[in-house]
Parts: structure tokens; sequence; C-alpha cells
């Protein structure tokens, strides 16, 4: 018996510096390219030129600014952490960010122009108070002033948006997440709050302080990320996951934009994975069926059988010609006004 407690005792141990090479060899990796992209790392903005404005917004990784870049109206994101995080990693967070999105250009996503790692200097012009080392970081972006989707829903929530609006909204999204996806990146925090609107409100997708570029495997394995009620199953209980968790989070959007309300009015942190997989908000019974299955296809527990935001992008475009969406869009007080049963 001694014996056999030795032999296990040593496959234990074994075991244990198997796993503890292999995480010290990630470890590494992850360093080698940190480092290969700091490298390359280029400013592309002077933060002399750049003069910040009153604060339009804020979150648990940073502040945004109505600023001004060399004649420009523009939003700047600084980074403030809420919470005690290393430098290596915030940096690292920066620079993931900035990657992902420089390069993105598409009517439904933010444009960003510029980023910076070196905001406050010895003749630093921004008057930051009590600044902190993550405030060197900053992003600035195009200045889109329509405010958010989600404050745009929750002035509407007595009165409800018309069909076609409705419709017009989801479009815009599913264009701007089919484009992101068509270039590789997951955006992985899709909600109202993240989406902004124009003038003449057409929604662009912005925020991709969490977002990831989608591996050749098409999986990554990695903790939760996003908002919780707009998370997909597999990021909650920690799978390997890909694309298909933003198609996930669009039919939550979508359920919000058709019933102008939130979709869970409690906490969900402290749900198990088992029974948040369960969770999905109530469908009205006078939602158009078309709608109603496109959302439940969405929300899909197992994400190969969420469509591809492409497909998504077709179906509403075909909901939008349809007679039913022209005739439900002739009453302006909304999309609740026709009480025909679903079918």
């Amino acid at each position: 018996m001694e014996a056999v407690k030795v032999v296990e005792d040593m496959e234990l141990t074994h075991n244990k510096l198997t796993r503890s090479h292999d995480q010290r060899l990630n470890l590494l990796k992850s360093y080698c390219i940190m480092a290969d992209v700091e490298r390359q790392w280029r400013e592309t903005i002077d933060p002399q030129n750049l003069t910040l404005g009153k604060v339009i917004g804020s979150g648990s990784f940073g502040v945004v600014y109505k600023a001004s870049y060399q004649g420009q109206t523009v939003a700047a994101k600084v980074l403030d952490f809420k919470i005690k995080i290393p430098m290596g990693i915030m940096k690292e967070a920066f620079i993931e960010e900035v990657q992902v999105w420089k390069n993105l250009d598409h009517p439904n996503v933010t444009k960003m122009i510029g980023a910076t790692v070196s905001m406050i200097t010895p003749n630093s012009r921004h008057k930051i108070k009590k600044p902190k080392p993550e405030n060197n970081f900053c992003v600035i972006s195009e200045y889109v002033n329509g405010g958010t989707l989600g404050s745009y829903l929750w002035k509407h929530r007595s009165k409800k948006l018309p069909y076609k609006t409705v419709i017009g909204f989801a479009i815009d999204i599913a264009k701007g997440l089919s484009y992101l996806h068509s270039q590789k990146v997951i955006h992985c925090d899709v909600k109202p709050e993240n989406m902004l609107m124009d003038e003449k409100k057409t929604i662009k997708i912005a925020d991709f302080g969490v977002s990831e570029i989608e591996p050749l495997e098409r999986f990554i394995i990695s903790g939760e990320k996003g908002t919780r009620g707009y998370m997909a199953p597999e990021l909650v209980s920690r799978q390997p996951h890909g694309r298909k968790c933003d198609v996930y989070s669009f039919g939550i959007c979508l359920w919000e934009i058709y019933c102008c309300d939130v979709a869970y009015t409690f906490l969900l942190d402290n749900l198990t994975p088992n029974i948040y997989k369960e969770m999905r908000p109530s469908i009205p019974m006078h939602c158009p069926r078309p709608l109603a299955k496109l959302m439940e296809q969405c929300w899909e527990t197992d994400p190969t059988k969420r469509p591809e935001m492409k497909e998504v992008v077709r179906v509403l475009e075909s909901i939008e010609k349809s007679e039913e969406c022209q005739t439900m869009s002739q009453h302006p007080q909304g999309c609740f006004s026709l009480f025909k049963p679903r079918r």
C-alpha cells in the first residue's frame, strides 16, 4: 500500500510540474508576443494637440471625454481603473484594444483616429485630477453625438418604438457585427450601452476594450468577458468560445430594442453557469413571429445552432421589406400598438 501511495504521489507531483511548466511556457509566449507588439508600437496622435472637454461617459476601465484634436471634435477615452491592476496588464490590454480597433472601417463601427501611451508628461496641458499611471493611455475616435442606444431605449420605454425603427436599428447593429466577424474580430461586449447613435440615428458599435482577434482554430478559452445578461453561456462557464458569442448578445439586444426595456432587472453575478444558461427574457405574445424566431435562434444555448451575423442581416432585411413591417410602421405610437396574436 505504501508503494502504491508513493507512486500516486509521484504521479501527482509530475502532473503539477507538467502543468506548471505549461503555464510558464504559455506565459513566456505571451510576454514574447507582447514584447514584439510593444516594439512595433507607434504613437499615432500628439497628446499636446489634444484638448479634453467635459466627461461624457465613464466605466470600470476608463473615462470618456468630449475633446478637440487638431480642430476636430473627437471622443477621448483615458484609462482609469477602479481597481488596482499591474501596469503590465494595463498596457497589454490597451495595446490589444488599439490593435483590434485601428484598421476597422465601416459605417456601423466607430472609427478610431489614434492613440498615445504618454498623456501625462511634465509639460502636460491636461488637468486630470490626481493623475494615475494608467491615465497615460488614451485612444481617440470619431465623436458620435446622439448618445448611446441604451439611453435612447430608456427614454422611449413607456411609448416603445415604431416597428420599422426597431428593424432599422437591428440591421445597423447586425451589419456592424457581420463586418467585425469578416475581419476576424469578436467584440465580446455587445450591449446597447456600447452602441452609439449619430444625428441621423445610425447605430455605430463602440468600445473594443475586451475584443479579441479570432484565432485560426476559431475557438478561444478565457475567463468571463463582457456583461452578464448579454454574455453567452459558454463565456460564463469558461468554455471555448468564438464569434457566435456576439450572436447570442445580439439576440438579447434585439429583445431590448423591441421591448424598449432591459432584459433582466436583477443581478445575475451569483448565478451558477447551469442556471444562467437557462435564463432568457420572455418574448411578448404580440411580437411578430419572424422577429421572435430570430431572437430564439440567436440566443440558442448551443453556439453551433446560432446563425452567422451575415445570415441575420439577410433575415432582418427580408422582415423590413415585408408587408407586416410596412403595415405596423403606419402606427406611430409604437410596435406594441397592434395587438395581433403571434402566428
